[in-house]
């Protein structure tokens, strides 16, 4: 289904969500938490179906993020052992998808002992800061293979999140180095009540030649001046964007483009954890 517009998410299909956790592409499981933000995309990663259990997404300040144990991961309808790169206890040198030790101070039964400690910044959709770690990225094996399997693959393919790659790089990668700012997290229609895991669809948003090509648009030049008097610029020296709502405007007018990977993982994972 198209991203970055408005929707209206049947909770019949389900009920959860969690928004603490993005990394390595800028996304992460657990729901972000709206604390205060790191810098932008120069700062480093150091740091849905009636029946499926919520997550325990409280986003307390102070509350550390542990990893999703495997009964509540299958309970959700995703396979644990099907995670690519699941956090382990380990700090890869490459810090993906994410450093992690174990902890095992750990009380919540829908938790393990593998604590996160990557964590980086990001906006939600009303362009307010958050901070988010990532648990893992999510291919279609990793879904299980029964009705809430289906209602995990629906949730993230709900549920955007906008990567914002370089104009001189990959439009698909979501590697740091390629990212011109932070991500944004499209948190309208109910992601904190149907997202248990925190399941993102990785969304790669990039400016049109009607945009930045030699000959832009009279409209897209509006758009983009007043984007950039309200938010600044990004690396690439053009408007940053931090709002859902300004990739659903810029996308309206042609001055933006939204891609997806293949969701058969053809393209490598399609979504995040």
């Amino acid at each position: 289904m198209p991203h970055g517009t408005s929707k209206s998410f049947n909770l019949a299909l389900g009920a959860g969500l969690s928004f603490v956790a993005l990394g390595l592409l800028a996304f992460g499981s657990s729901p972000p938490s709206t604390l205060l933000a790191r810098t932008p995309a120069t700062a480093p990663l150091s740091t849905v179906a009636p029946g499926l259990l919520m997550a325990d997404n409280d986003n307390t300040r102070g509350t550390r993020p542990f990893d999703f144990s495997d009964a509540f991961y299958l309970q959700n309808g995703v396979n644990p052992a099907n995670i690519l790169n699941r956090v382990n206890g380990t700090c890869p040198p490459n810090d993906m998808p994410s450093c992690s030790v174990v902890d095992n101070t750990n009380t919540d039964p829908d938790r393990r002992n593998i604590r996160v400690r990557s964590t980086t910044g990001g906006f939600d959709h009303e362009g307010n800061p958050l901070y988010y770690d990532i648990n893992g990225m999510v291919m279609p094996s990793t879904f299980t293979n029964d009705a809430a399997g289906q209602t995990a693959m629906a949730t993230a393919n709900f549920f955007s999140a906008y990567i914002f790659p370089k104009a001189s790089g990959d439009p698909l990668s979501p590697a740091l180095s390629n990212r011109r700012q932070d991500n944004v997290f499209d948190t309208r229609n109910g992601y904190f009540v149907a997202n248990p895991l925190g399941l993102w669809t990785a969304v790669f948003v990039s400016y049109t030649p009607a945009a930045v090509g030699p000959n832009p648009a009279a409209e897209c030049l509006t758009a983009l001046a007043d984007l950039q008097a309200k938010n600044g610029t990004d690396l690439d020296g053009t408007p940053m964007i931090r709002k859902a709502i300004e990739v659903d405007d810029l996308g309206k007018k042609g001055c933006a483009v939204q891609r997806t990977r293949n969701l058969n993982g053809s393209q490598g994972f399609p979504w995040i954890i």
